[in-house]
């Protein structure tokens, strides 16, 4: 049943406020919602909410699981979200491909996304081990000098990649930490060719990283996982082993979040 209190103030237009109530209902929620689930929250009939959702994902505002038929945040409005809502939300699909990815190489892997300078963890799967690197949400690296980071430059032009990098501060971590334009321009140059980025030492001591970065199907950068693990247990076997697996991983992700899901 429609809600009444609707008609009572002039001058609205009724499907884009019927429009923006859905979405707010849908970024509130804490997993995906059903027809039914608007039908009954909101009071609006299953026709009406059809209609308005479809426009909704045509307009990459939201996105609709092709399995289970229900509604999600969409691309557009998760970039817009950052700065005051939880995106790892966007991004809980793909948990247990991070999870599979931990488990079979033993290794923390987590999920990041890049919120200017720095790459920001949004979600993860730690490592059984008892020295193992912890999953930290949240957290912000840089893009200079951690797997994660150096995976969302491999894949920036260059043109548009030597301006960014002109304008970050490089700091000392460790004495391993890349200082220089040149020297970092080359690692990603590297790093790009082979397919995946190391971080050996540069941010952390004693702890090696490798990162890969996910592409949607136009071929831009969404995000990029990265699996961590002490330097001690990386040997070049086990760090062959850990890209492959994150370039499978990679392809995966892609493949849900952008086919099944809008």
């Amino acid at each position: 049943m429609e809600n009444k209190g609707d008609s009572a103030n002039s001058g609205l237009i009724k499907s884009v406020q019927k429009s923006l109530k859905i979405l707010k209902y849908i970024m509130d929620s804490d997993s995906e919602v059903s027809l039914t689930d608007m039908e009954k929250d909101l009071g609006y009939n299953i026709s009406t909410t059809h209609r308005l959702l479809k426009t909704l994902i045509e307009e990459r505002f939201i996105s609709q699981n092709k399995i289970t038929k229900k509604y999600d945040i969409g691309p557009e409005i998760f970039f817009s979200w950052l700065g005051e809502r939880k995106p790892e939300k966007y991004f809980y699909r793909v948990t247990p491909i991070l999870e599979e990815c931990a488990k079979r190489t033993g290794e923390t892997t987590n999920l990041f996304i890049r919120d200017g300078n720095e790459a920001v963890c949004i979600t993860g799967c730690e490592s059984q081990h008892t020295l193992r690197a912890f999953l930290m949400i949240g957290r912000r690296v840089p893009l200079t000098c951690t797997a994660a980071g150096k995976a969302f430059l491999s894949h920036i032009k260059e043109e548009e990649l030597a301006k960014l990098i002109s304008k970050i501060e490089f700091k000392q971590y460790l004495p391993n930490t890349l200082m220089d334009i040149n020297s970092l321009l080359k690692d990603i140059d590297t790093s790009r060719q082979r397919g995946y980025t190391i971080e050996n030492n540069e941010y952390e001591q004693t702890v090696t990283a490798v990162g890969v970065p996910v592409f949607d199907h136009n071929g831009r950068v969404i995000c990029t996982i990265s699996t961590i693990a002490p330097s001690t247990r990386l040997d070049e076997e086990k760090l062959n082993s850990i890209s492959r697996e994150l370039m499978l991983a990679s392809k995966k992700i892609t493949e849900i979040m952008g086919e099944v899901f809008y």
